[in-house]
């Protein structure tokens, strides 16, 4: 075996060995735990909407603003409101 392969060859199990590190390093993480907020049909109010108006329909920090947005969005196409979480 010349020093062409067996460099070639290490090169290869350590990219292999960097794989697998990384995913077993990925599956160890903890997920942070789901916290759902329902609605009722008649709790969403225009007051409650301009609230929320500054915070980004995307951001996850105010769980009630999400609620909100996202019932209204359901009234909005007439869909069911009742029990709507996040």
């Amino acid at each position: 075996m010349d020093q062409g392969t067996v460099l070639r060859t290490l090169v290869v199990a350590g990219l292999v060995g960097a794989v697998i590190a990384a995913l077993a390093m990925a599956a160890g993480r903890e997920t942070e735990p789901v916290t759902t907020i329902s609605v009722q049909a008649g709790s969403i109010s225009s007051a409650d909407l301009k609230s929320c108006a500054t915070l980004e329909q995307a951001d996850p920090i105010d769980l009630r603003c999400t609620a909100l947005w996202e019932a209204n969005r359901r009234r909005f196409f007439g869909k069911s409101v009742e029990g709507v979480a996040p």
